[in-house]
């Protein structure tokens, strides 16, 4: 799909659109079949630690670069998957974070002008870490120098391009409307004397947050106990529509970041809120490694089991997750750390050991994880209200969309 076409399908102001994170093989192709099968756009949504250029060397995604990563969505031959850059800005790759501001400049600007060389239609600009109490003109600054480097870019290779903007670390509360005014304020002039495009969408806290296997923000349960939950969630709701209803006079849809583990009446609600778009990410890597080790545990591969929990929980990605009063056990923080370990060899061993027995006993192991993944993709499809546009399902089997 091209970047125009996502633009003229929001237009339509249908439902909210689903973007999910490349967080392996069999999720790329998961997405990009289920898209296809329902005739309506699934953007993939890949960090630049997860997918990088080859020449700053590459992402954790079974060790992905830019070009191989859009390659192979390329192979897959679909018609309906935006390729799209999430957190594409100054300090968001690997090993960055104690670089000066221009040199993490410099090697946002080179990883964006990969992006464009390898066909993404979708950049999220993301100016917003670094220091703690930056002012606002900086960050101003730092994100219309990315945007026309971006546009320029885009240019002068003749491609199309749209842009995604925020300034804000996620908190898990919703942001406030003065803040949002202000700053699409800004790039609105902007975009007005530069004579540039607007951006499509503005990424703005709508009370998400993720941790562990939960989401903890506002949406999900951090409210007062004392005080009326139904009141407060409508009181919420109603602030979030009013900033849909601030960035759509400016021309710009809000998107939602850490839409994960939403529930079902949770996720229906975005579609109500008029957001432009959710992104899902780490709930999928958790279904597919939860697969894996049900898989293993079926099978009576113990030995493989347990060397897939031990690679997962030695990459200590896990910790960024935790909450303060964690309870994780070694296998919650297995399951949650697992996607970081997918392209790690030895856990590569292991699953190959579980393709065989699998294959003794009749089973595709890769397609148990693939409709898994489509079964979790379906339920969020399914709240967000993609199921009432006229689109033909085919060739996927049912699922209950309102099960735990």
């Amino acid at each position: 799909m091209r970047p125009r076409e996502l633009r003229a399908y929001l237009d339509h102001r249908a439902h909210p659109v689903l973007c999910l994170g490349p967080m392996s093989r069999l999720c790329v192709e998961a997405v990009v079949q289920h898209a296809d099968a329902i005739g309506r756009p699934i953007p993939l949504i890949a960090s630049r630690r997860q997918i990088e250029a080859g020449c700053l060397g590459g992402g954790y995604v079974e060790n992905w670069t830019t070009e191989s990563f859009a390659a192979f969505v390329r192979s897959l031959g679909g018609s309906q998957t935006v390729l799209c850059r999430d957190h594409g800005g100054p300090w968001q790759g690997a090993g960055e974070e104690e670089l000066g501001r221009d040199v993490a400049m410099e090697r946002a600007k080179t990883s964006i002008a990969e992006d464009l060389a390898q066909g993404f239609g979708l950049i999220h600009l993301d100016p917003s870490i670094g220091e703690d109490e930056r002012p606002l003109d900086e960050t101003l600054e730092m994100l219309f120098e990315l945007y026309e480097f971006t546009l320029a870019t885009a240019s002068k290779l003749g491609c199309e391009v749209e842009l995604e903007i925020g300034a804000e670390q996620q908190s898990g509360d919703v942001a406030g409307p003065e803040a949002l005014i202000a700053f699409l304020k800004a790039v609105t002039r902007f975009c007005r004397e530069q004579r540039r495009q607007h951006p499509l969408f503005c990424v703005v806290q709508t009370g998400t947050l993720v941790r562990e296997m939960r989401n903890v923000g506002l949406t999900e349960g951090r409210l007062n106990e004392e005080i009326d939950q139904r009141y407060a969630v409508s009181k919420m709701g109603q602030n979030v529509r009013a900033l849909a209803d601030v960035a759509y006079i400016n021309g710009v849809y809000v998107k939602e970041h850490n839409g994960d583990y939403l529930s079902d009446g949770s996720m229906a609600t975005r579609r109500a809120w008029e957001l432009g778009g959710v992104n899902v990410a780490p709930e999928l890597g958790v279904t597919e490694t939860r697969t894996l080790l049900s898989m293993c545990t079926e099978f009576g591969l113990k030995r493989e089991r347990d060397e897939m929990i031990r690679i997962a929980i030695e990459t200590r990605k896990w910790r960024k997750w935790m909450r303060r009063d964690s309870t994780a056990d070694e296998i919650d923080r297995a399951i949650i750390a697992g996607h970081y370990a997918f392209a790690h060899p030895e856990f590569v061993e292991a699953r190959e050991k579980l393709r065989r027995a699998a294959d003794a006993r009749g089973v595709d192991a890769d397609r148990v994880v693939r409709e898994a993944l489509i079964a979790s993709i379906r339920r969020m499809l399914w709240c967000l209200g993609y199921h009432n546009q006229g689109a033909e399902v085919k060739a996927v089997a049912p699922v209950d969309c309102h099960a735990a």
